[in-house]
């Protein structure tokens, strides 16, 4: 057997184990999503400390955010597209193509896309249902889970593995056009004063989207200095005195009284001046100040890096919160502080979510909610055994394993989906 016949040999039979693995993990997948519905059903993720879903499936499941809340949108729709979840827990269809069509295809069509997915790739999967005029919406918010929401509005912005900064917007088609024609404006503007700055040879392809971006935003920036000079319209003013009996109570300037856990919450990691008060008047208007020291701060942002309630992936706007409160006595010590989103802290202070530990052991907190019962990960995944074929009989994936799409060209004007008046209403 000469070497190029030998090399066919070998890709064939790894093509086979490939399409075998393909096919137990989109069956393992789909069984992913069955329970995950059920989980959405019975409402059993609704615990103190997680805020939605998507929070919940990231936390249990050990995936990304952005996996989690397509996991959960699947997972809303499964009972209405039966033929597209059949052939996905039959390994036939993969979590990408199912994940695009539970975000764009009506119910009325759930046959005919399943049977176009079995041969389409995930971008062609998207071109066609994203330029199809479907009379319904599909898509289905986190926030709106019903799916009565008319237009999506969702933007994300964070850091990714490699320290890049990536942003992620959508928006509806009108106000998205106002913004393409902000960073247009933008980016002609630094064309122009290229130009000037290097000859007229300069090409508008030597200033790109990603400058216009960055242009926009320190214009914001800047009108913001020039429209604020003056900051302290900005601090909390937060009213402290005693009632008859000598117990403190507090309330926000012009605003109504706080309770206790809101007192201290305030309190906690807010800039604030305070107000001090006796017999009704004030007696004193305190200096502004942070409660957390802003050297402090940073030191606490750089060791928790975000949120530390497990599950919880939120890294901005994050709250410096003292674990033994201030009043009580509590230091602005490293040990003593720890890093929640505004959520965790609000839940924490109004007695739904336990707070405990020292903050500078990785391993030195514990998490409760309102029973005193501890948040903590399930279990680690249990590895498949070793032998496919029994799991793939487990699963019923049919042998062969999965068939990959054709690859051939696709023109999205040539298909054509009959959706039912039924599914229309």
């Amino acid at each position: 057997m000469d070497e190029r016949a030998e090399r066919r040999e070998v890709g064939d039979q790894l093509e086979v184990e490939i399409a075998e693995v393909c096919g137990l993990m989109n069956a393992t997948a789909g069984r992913l999503v069955r329970l995950l519905a059920s989980v959405l059903e019975t409402g059993c993720w609704q615990v103190s400390g997680i805020h939605s879903p998507t929070q919940w499936v990231a936390w249990k499941c050990g995936v990304s955010p952005s996996r989690a809340r397509s996991l959960v949108a699947t997972a809303r729709r499964r009972d209405e597209l039966v033929e597209t979840t059949a052939a996905f827990e039959a390994g036939e269809l993969g979590e990408d193509q199912v994940a695009v069509i539970a975000r764009r295809a009506p119910a009325g069509i759930d046959a005919e896309v399943a049977t176009l997915a079995r041969s389409a790739t995930v971008s062609q999967l998207r071109r066609v249902l994203g330029s199809y005029p479907f009379e319904t919406a599909a898509t289905r918010d986190e926030a709106d889970p019903a799916g009565t929401a008319d237009e999506a509005r969702r933007v994300s912005f964070g850091y990714d593995d490699d320290g890049s900064w990536h942003l992620s917007a959508e928006l509806p088609a009108d106000e998205g056009a106002v913004v393409e024609r902000a960073l247009a404006v933008a980016r002609d503007e630094l064309f122009r004063a290229g130009q000037h700055d290097i000859g007229t040879d300069a090409r508008p392809s030597d200033v790109g989207w990603a400058d216009a971006l960055v242009t926009v935003a320190d214009r914001s920036l800047g009108a913001e200095a020039a429209s604020r000079p003056h900051h302290d319209r900005h601090v909390v003013l937060l009213h402290l005195g005693t009632d008859a009996n000598g117990s403190t109570a507090s309330h926000l300037h012009l605003g109504p009284g706080l309770s206790e856990g809101l007192r201290r919450f305030v309190g906690c990691d807010s800039r604030i001046r305070p107000v001090i008060e006796a017999g009704g008047r004030a007696v004193s208007v305190g200096r502004a100040l942070r409660t957390v020291p802003e050297r402090t701060r940073i030191a606490i942002e750089e060791r928790d890096r975000g949120c530390r309630v497990p599950g919880c992936d939120h890294s901005r706007w994050i709250h410096v919160h003292h674990i033994r409160h201030w009043e009580d006595g509590g230091p602005s010590d490293t040990g003593n502080l720890i890093a929640l989103c505004p959520r965790h802290h609000r839940l924490h202070h109004l007695g739904r979510l336990g707070v405990a530990g020292d903050a500078d052991d990785p391993d030195g907190m514990v998490f409760t909610d309102e029973r005193g019962r501890p948040l903590s990960p399930c279990g680690r995944p249990r590895p498949p055994g070793p032998d496919l074929a029994s799991a793939a009989a487990q699963l019923r994936i049919p042998a062969g394993g999965w068939s990959h799409p054709s690859g051939e060209r696709l023109d999205p004007t040539s298909v054509r989906f009959t959706e039912s008046a039924a599914a229309r209403h």
